[in-house]
């Protein structure tokens, strides 16, 4: 393999990761909160979102669902 195939190879895996790491998609009754270097952004809503990557980070899922809570009474 030649110097261009290695190159070329590198360029598509590095946009493979790029792509991954932007396309985020949240499943239905469920939420993520996107911190910009630290700070609050937004709440990507369920479907397919766009974010920075390197910059944005997605914390876990929130669960939206109702929940039933007994109580004494």
């Amino acid at each position: 393999m030649d110097a261009v195939g290695i190159v070329g190879a590198v360029i598509a895996l590095l946009i493979v990761l790029v792509t991954m790491r932007t396309v985020r998609i949240v499943p239905q009754a469920r939420a993520r909160n996107v911190e910009r270097l630290g700070r609050y952004r937004k709440t990507l809503e369920p479907g397919m979102n766009f974010i920075i990557p390197l910059v944005d980070r997605v914390k876990p899922l929130i669960d939206l669902r109702e929940q039933v809570v007994a109580f004494k009474g």
